[in-house]
């Protein structure tokens, strides 16, 4: 018997080529707003106009010496008034920086419906986020620019997974070695394709590229690293970012080149050039190295110990996520009745005029306080606000011979401490 003939329907697939590829808006999958450069646009302003020779900051430091009791007619006080010093700073310039060809400018101008997101738009907003991110590190850090320290001794390879500890270059706060959430914060302080360069005595042992971060191999508390050549990394060596295009010396790295942040305002031995040798008074007004869960009692112990040292009541909390976490547990377990007016270690709720902070690049472990006036910021060009590109000192620049335009923001800014007396910290603290 002959077979006849049967017929199907075209399906979508077999015609795939006559519909086009449709997608969504741009969606952000992970964390790309830093908070800490939210909180930056709030502190006050000092009232400054910048020199490019030295700007100064008068403080008294020296208390006047107490008055004499006369008997009538009897001698007066010998004449005595303390002198103040100077502490000196300079500016820093956070420089971001992203380039875009001939073609994607003229599709930007004459195909734009086709784009999913308009190409120098995104980005732009990515540039944002960068120094966002420059801006939290450098809250936490110091002006020498350190991000960590290398933990041990390597072997010399060009490929090296480096062991880290002290975020900041000190070991105050996140020393490291617990396998846990210090390491963690140590090594997701950087980003994979981070340039970063080791230094050694003041000198450059070498350049290289962040691989992996945490380490692929060994996990939190490492990264993974390719350096440009081989190198043996030496406990002790300093980590800092060398994201600058070109330049292979040491000027081609942050080396010096940061904001004064709280771990240089909270455990240097000197600030804007002041040493705490030469004036006691110059050092934080609380510290706290002591392991407890942050509680009412350690919380008015910062209040009370910088109100004593500075005349200021401090009114800023940062705390970190862990610490957080472990106060509410805390505050929770210790609830005889219902009601917040009975809680047994008192309230950490900010009372008036305080405000509480906290973040993903808040130092675990720790609660820094300060009085807001006692640290003020000084700027030359104004922050990106985060996802925005509509501010900053921003400029083009055609690429030599070639059909692409470099486009770079510049911010200027310094963090001006004017009282550490103001300022504390409790670490060590339980984390959650």
């Amino acid at each position: 018997m002959a077979t006849g003939y049967t017929s199907s329907a075209s399906t979508v697939s077999t015609l795939a080529q006559l519909s086009e590829k449709t997608n969504t808006d741009v969606k952000t999958a992970i964390k790309v707003v830093t908070e800490e450069s939210s909180w930056f646009r709030s502190y006050p302003r000092e009232q400054i106009t910048v020199s490019g020779l030295e700007n100064r900051v008068p403080l008294v430091l020296t208390q006047p010496i107490h008055p004499a009791m006369i008997p009538d007619g009897g001698y007066e006080r010998i004449m005595s008034t303390p002198a103040p010093t100077s502490g000196t700073f300079t500016m820093t310039q956070m420089n971001v920086r992203y380039g875009y060809t001939g073609l994607a400018q003229a599709l930007s101008n004459r195909a734009r419906a086709a784009m999913i997101e308009e190409q120098t738009a995104y980005q732009a907003m990515m540039a944002g986020y960068s120094i966002g991110r420059g801006v939290g590190t450098q809250t936490y850090g110091q002006s020498s620019g350190t991000v960590a320290v290398v933990k041990t001794t390597g072997g010399a390879s060009a490929t090296q997974v480096i062991p880290l500890k002290n975020a900041y270059g000190a070991s105050t706060f996140v020393a490291g070695g617990d396998v846990g959430v210090q390491d963690t914060f140590i090594s997701n302080l950087f980003r994979v394709g981070d340039h970063i360069a080791l230094i050694r005595a003041s000198a450059i042992v070498e350049f290289g590229a962040v691989t992996a971060a945490p380490s692929a191999s060994s996990g939190v508390g490492y990264i993974d690293v390719t350096f440009t050549s081989s190198i043996t990394p030496t406990v002790g060596d300093l980590v800092v970012f060398a994201n600058a295009d070109i330049d292979s010396t040491i000027a081609g790295t942050d080396v010096n080149n940061w904001m004064i942040g709280f771990t240089e305002i909270l455990t240097a031995a000197s600030v804007l050039g002041v040493a705490t040798s030469n004036y006691a008074a110059w050092a934080p007004g609380s510290t706290s190295t002591a392991s407890q869960r942050y509680s009412y009692a350690v919380k008015e112990k910062l209040i009370n110990d910088c109100k004593n040292a500075s005349g200021m009541k401090v009114n800023r909390f940062i705390i970190g996520q862990g610490v957080v976490r472990d106060a509410v547990s805390g505050q929770l377990g210790s609830r005889r009745y219902e009601g917040s007016d009975v809680d047994l270690e008192g309230s950490l709720k900010p009372g008036d005029g305080e405000k509480n902070f906290t973040s993903q690049l808040a130092l675990p472990n720790t609660v820094i306080a300060w009085y807001d006036q006692a640290i003020r910021k000084v700027e030359l060009s104004d922050l990106p606000e985060d996802g925005s590109s509509s501010k900053s000192i921003f400029k083009l620049d055609k690429v030599q011979n070639k059909s692409a335009i470099a486009a770079a923001y510049d911010y200027f800014a310094q963090k001006v401490p004017s009282s550490r007396a103001a300022t504390g910290y409790a670490t060590n603290l339980t984390s959650a």
